[in-house]
């Protein structure tokens, strides 16, 4: 967003999360997001620390604004009126708001554009999204941006909880996904696509058996940024592969 909003030098650091657009994988890193430390941050000599709601540890946040580098804090977004108000509030602070709104519009044109593409197809495939699948599956329920993220693009989320838990087989089988959702590191960690549909607990499932697997960058799948538009056109487009509006 603030690279949208032309403030990107204004970034004098990032966690490993930021990895769009390509420049900001120069810039100094601080850490994942959920378990940053204080030095790391403190070292930069930062006058403001965005952040999420996710980020953490909280003592850590407490010793960097202790330390007089005062906090702005935005909710994690899972909706589109989440993502406008990201924007909104960056670009407030940043004295953008014209190029906040001209973000704000175009999002909400993609979206509309997605919504209505995604109206034309008569079924919702039943998706099952894997945040890892390394030792054990570990698969999006209810409240997780997947979850959000299969809802916009016309699928049916078959996790029926809320979070992330561990699958079993026993419970993927029950499940019976038409389609499997997953981000790129999981199949970097295994290996390849086929390493994971052919895993004991999906192998049996028509996902599997039909060979319909989504695979999607982490940070534009769940990052729930200005391209959120075209991120659930793509992500409908290929649910709904083979299925004609």
């Amino acid at each position: 967003m603030l690279y949208a909003l032309g403030v990107q030098d204004s970034i004098v650091g990032v966690d490993t999360t930021s990895t769009w657009p390509e420049a900001v994988r120069a810039k100094p890193q601080i850490g994942y997001l959920r378990s940053l430390a204080a030095e790391g941050i403190l070292s930069l000599s930062p006058t403001l620390l965005i952040t999420t709601d996710e980020a953490g540890p909280p003592n850590v946040l407490k010793l960097v604004e202790a330390a007089g580098v005062p906090l702005c804090e935005i909710p994690a977004a899972r909706s589109a009126a989440d993502v406008a108000y990201a924007i909104r509030t960056l670009a407030t602070l940043f004295g953008r708001q014209a190029q906040g709104q001209m973000l704000i519009d175009n999002m909400n044109q993609a979206l509309q554009a997605a919504a209505e593409e995604v109206a034309g197809y008569p079924q919702h495939p039943r998706v099952l999204f894997l945040l890892a699948a390394n030792s054990q599956l570990l698969a999006g329920g209810h409240g997780t941006a997947a979850d959000a993220m299969i809802r916009l693009a016309g699928g049916t989320n078959v996790a029926d909880y809320e979070g992330y838990k561990p699958l079993t087989p026993e419970a993927a089988a029950q499940l019976a996904p038409e389609v499997i959702l997953t981000v790129d590191y999981v199949i970097d960690d295994l290996g390849g696509e086929q390493q994971l549909l052919a895993q004991p607990a999906l192998s049996l499932t028509p996902a599997a058996r039909g060979k319909r697997l989504v695979v999607m960058e982490a940070e534009r799948l769940l990052g729930f940024g200005p391209r959120l538009g075209q991120t659930v056109a793509e992500l409908a487009l290929r649910l709904h592969a083979g299925r004609q509006p």
